[in-house]
């Protein structure tokens, strides 16, 4: 919370009127809640997971063809 507007005196933030002047004090902006960032109705980290898990699917087929023609 800003300090008071008349005298300059620090108060708490559960404060509505100065301590030492009793000047209402601004009331702070409303926060507005934070949502989740979407693509087609899913979260990011969701795609994020899901594209992660494709990689490695991929890459883990890659190997095993790989170690096959080395082995036998």
């Amino acid at each position: 919370m800003p300090d008071c507007i008349n005298c300059g005196t620090w108060n708490p933030e559960d404060k509505q009127l100065c301590w030492r002047c009793q000047t209402p004090l601004p009331k702070p902006p409303e926060k507005r809640p934070r949502t989740p960032r979407r693509i087609a109705g899913l979260p990011v980290y969701l795609w994020m997971a899901i594209l992660f898990f494709f990689i490695m699917l991929f890459v883990s087929r890659c190997f095993v063809t790989e170690l096959s023609r080395v082995v036998g």
